[in-house]
């Protein structure tokens, strides 16, 4: 599995009622960084997982928690932080 940092485009919205203005102004795509275990890469996503559970328990399952699905089309670059 790879610990991975990925760089990434998502979309977003303003709080109520602005002028048109403001609205122009703030129109471009809201660029955003994730670290996780890249758990998946199918279905054109990434599946980032920050957090692992019962690695080393032999009888546990292993676990994870704070899933993120990231459209691959959104992945600006990724990078391997480290190979397990």
């Amino acid at each position: 599995m790879k610990l991975v940092l990925i760089e990434w485009l998502d979309s977003h919205s303003g709080k109520g009622w602005q002028t048109i203005d403001q609205l122009e102004r703030v129109a471009e795509p809201l660029y955003c960084r994730s670290v996780g275990w890249l758990l998946s890469e199918r279905n054109g996503c990434k599946v980032l997982v920050p957090h692992l559970a019962g690695e080393k328990n032999r009888k546990a399952l292993l676990l994870g928690c704070g899933d993120l699905t990231i459209p691959t089309k959104a992945v600006v670059k990724m990078m391997v932080l480290k190979q397990f």
